[in-house]
């Protein structure tokens, strides 16, 4: 039986995410929302409407580590004795939410980002953060392997970009899909520096469109907005605006030699009210899309690291 959506608020800016309930044994609660007590409220009532005792939750499946999914569910586990299941790259960013927070600061500085935004972004990641709960207990999932849930077989799908460890989990008829498919949103492929330096987020996320559409039958339930009934034409425009966006950057760029915190302003400027780490983040991801196809390439000094057209 396919899942019930619940809408549950969030202090972000995305606005409300989507969890998902599963009513028959295994209950299951996929991505049950962020550490915000309105958000505990909205799904307390709606597991109340839905029949669903809090301590009848057997299983919790969190999609990927981003706070608006995954904040609560270590509280909610640990309240019901629900197990929860999630790649093991979304195990590591929720037990070490920080992750190198060092490596990553000393990384922006070297793409251009001045100190005062570079302070204004610790602070908002502190208060992102701040609707997290400390992970207990978790069970491994991974790429392919299958989980139960209210009486239907789920296999996990690995599907990176948008956050590492990102999982799609594939029902019999549809997909539960977190935030690697949203309806009128392209997700951002966020920034991220793992042990071997920083991760090629756009590249990834790319492929994994690819593996997505290999289920484009199957109707996507995603992590915000509204069921996806068709998915095939927005994963194809998805590729057409990446590829628009990647000729952008290119010509943004033109015949000088940029740091990608530049070269993001011209896009998404923060008087604008802008994100400035979502912006470096998309920016980056097209000029690693640019240096694959041997257009542009990236110069290092030691200290700060430019980019210049071919």
């Amino acid at each position: 039986m396919r899942p019930t959506r619940i809408l549950l608020p969030t202090p972000f800016a995305v606005g409300p995410v989507n969890a998902y309930a599963f009513r028959e044994p295994p209950v299951t609660l996929v991505d049950p929302g962020p550490l915000f007590p309105p958000a505990q409220g909205a799904l307390d009532a709606a597991l109340r409407d839905l029949g669903i005792a809090r301590d009848a939750i057997e299983r919790i499946l969190i999609t990927h580590h981003h706070p608006d999914h995954s904040g609560y569910a270590p509280v909610l586990a640990a309240e019901t004795g629900a197990q929860i299941y999630t790649h093991p790259d979304t195990i590591a960013r929720m037990v070490r939410p920080l992750g190198d927070l060092d490596a990553e600061e000393a990384l922006l500085r070297r793409h251009g980002v001045p100190e005062p935004v570079l302070s204004a972004m610790h602070r908002e990641l502190q208060r992102i953060l701040s609707h997290v709960a400390p992970l207990g207990a978790v069970q491994p999932i991974e790429d392919g392997e299958h989980v139960q849930a209210g009486g239907d077989d789920l296999r996990a799908l690995l599907v990176p970009g948008h956050a590492p460890g990102h999982l799609a989990f594939v029902g019999p008829d549809y997909i539960v899909g977190g935030d690697v498919v949203i309806a009128g949103i392209t997700p951002n492929p966020v920034l991220e520096v793992g042990e071997e330096g920083r991760r090629k987020s756009l590249p990834e996320y790319i492929a994994s469109l690819a593996r997505l559409r290999e289920f484009e039958g199957l109707p996507i339930l995603p992590g915000h907005r509204d069921e996806i009934g068709e998915p095939a034409p927005l994963l194809a425009r998805y590729l057409e605006q990446i590829e628009e966006r990647r000729e952008q950057v290119l010509s943004a760029l033109g015949d000088r030699t940029m740091q990608a915190f530049a070269l993001s302003q011209e896009f998404f400027p923060l008087r604008r009210g802008a994100d400035p780490f979502l912006a470096l983040s998309e920016v980056l991801g097209h000029l690693d899309l640019l240096q694959e196809r041997g257009v542009v390439e990236e110069l290092n000094d030691g200290e700060r690291i430019f980019y210049r057209r071919l």
